[in-house]
């Protein structure tokens, strides 16, 4: 058996397959997508496999170490999807699939991230033990109404006598892997949606390929949209992402969506430690979720069977990656989606002038919320022409609008917050004179 395999070098001379030789003794455990340690040149490298084949043009072929992974890491539609990347943004191959991995599958040394374990006894019923002590009889009375209980649990009666049982075969050890992210069970049902939200949800066709653009204004009830079809999703036994722009968001979406789905979903962003990204990919990858919510690195999560790609915010700048390989999470999500043929919903109360333009053309299908959830008008906004202020003679920073504004709300004991749009420096200078 001959593979191919991608070296993890991120260099462009380097940016293709090798083939190597595998031995008998690892044949059955070679698949597409996992990791192997091979030779090459005087080092020994981990690289991914993206070829099995029976032969090759090389006379005299190295041979695979050793797999590194007992599950597949790059999945087929990630593979395809990392050689897509690749030649839209000219970056190398393997920088393409080792953003869509947590740093604890990057190959180096001495990593650290490791899985965290629970020591658990349980009784061994082959052996008929006469106990000795009290606290001896306790732990052997618990694990027989309990079946298997936490090491630190039987250390919290006796310590010694976990030992003597141990020693004399009584208990049974194992270690069982934890997370370290925990979710709470489902602690609350779908709100009823509103006559606008329920259209909205109506007019979404799960079974298509199209491209939503969601024009909600601010309040107006998107995220229970979100919540609607995803639901709907599930029902169909598919999955779903949810992107959200800001690491400051995802926490509050977390919270909604854990109220209603519980303990299906994941949560993928850069507040995360290396330890709990590493273990909610494996969660992912496991298929022990349906729902991952994240910032823009998680619409490589490697979910299965993908029932719809939800992005809120998409007018974000956050959704582009600005160092190698410059991707844009919009981009993914739509090769994504037409793998999959699921649909993509762009969700914004200020949609950018390309997404609302397409929808203005019918090259995606605008779903529109107008109205806010508790019947409150939107605030008023007024635009101040800083250059007709100049002409007037105001030489301020602020215009009088704002100035007589603040006053007003000053005077009535109320409070002001204003927002600069930028801290330190400007792009432009103004001519006082002219404007």
């Amino acid at each position: 058996m001959i593979v191919g395999v991608l070296v993890e070098l991120s260099n462009k001379k380097v940016d293709r397959i090798f083939d190597y030789e595998v031995d008998e003794e690892l044949k059955d455990n070679i698949k597409l997508g996992i990791r192997v340690e091979v030779p090459f040149g005087n080092r020994i490298l981990e690289g991914f496999i993206l070829e099995i084949k029976d032969s090759t043009n090389i006379s005299k072929l190295k041979k695979v170490i050793r797999i590194v992974d007992q599950d597949i890491v790059l999945n087929e539609e990630l593979l395809n999807l990392g050689k897509i990347i690749k030649k839209k943004t000219l970056a190398t191959l393997i920088s393409c699939y080792q953003i869509m991995l947590p740093k604890a599958l990057k190959a180096k040394k001495n990593n650290s991230i490791n899985k965290k374990y629970d020591i658990y006894y349980s009784l061994n019923l082959e052996k008929d033990y006469q106990t000795k002590s009290l606290p001896q009889q306790k732990i052997i009375d618990l694990l027989k109404s309990e079946g298997k209980v936490k090491r630190s649990s039987l250390l919290d009666i006796s310590p010694s006598s976990v030992k003597t049982l141990l020693k004399n075969n009584v208990l049974i050890e194992e270690r069982l892997e934890h997370y370290r992210l925990n979710y709470k069970n489902k602690s609350d049902s779908l709100k009823v949606l509103s006559p606008d939200q329920q259209k909205v949800v109506s007019q979404v066709n799960l079974s298509s390929e199209d491209t939503y653009l969601l024009y909600g204004v601010t309040g107006s009830g998107k995220t229970e949209v979100y919540i609607k079809l995803i639901d709907k999703v599930l029902k169909m036994n598919k999955t779903a992402i949810m992107l959200v722009p800001e690491i400051s968001l995802t926490p509050q979406m977390v919270n909604r969506f854990e109220e209603v789905f519980g303990q299906k979903i994941a949560a993928l962003h850069s507040a995360l430690s290396e330890g709990e990204k590493y273990d909610e990919w494996r969660r992912i990858n496991r298929g022990e979720v349906s729902i991952v919510i994240g910032a823009r690195s998680a619409i490589f999560a490697p979910l299965n069977n993908l029932g719809i790609i939800i992005i809120d915010e998409e007018h974000s700048d956050s959704y582009k990656q600005d160092n190698n390989p410059r991707y844009s999470a919009k981009e993914v999500a739509l090769l994504r989606c037409k793998y999959h043929h699921i649909p993509l919903i762009l969700g914004s109360a200020t949609p950018s002038l390309e997404s609302f333009a397409r929808a203005c053309k019918n090259v995606y299908k605008l779903l529109t919320l107008p109205n806010r959830i508790n019947g409150k008008h939107l605030p008023n906004v007024d635009i101040i022409d800083m250059n007709t202020q100049i002409k007037r003679g105001v030489n301020n920073y602020f215009s009088t609008d704002l100035i007589k504004a603040i006053d007003e709300v000053l005077n009535r004991g109320e409070q002001v917050i204003l927002l600069l749009n930028r801290r330190g420096y400007a792009s432009f200078v103004t001519c006082k004179n002219c404007g």
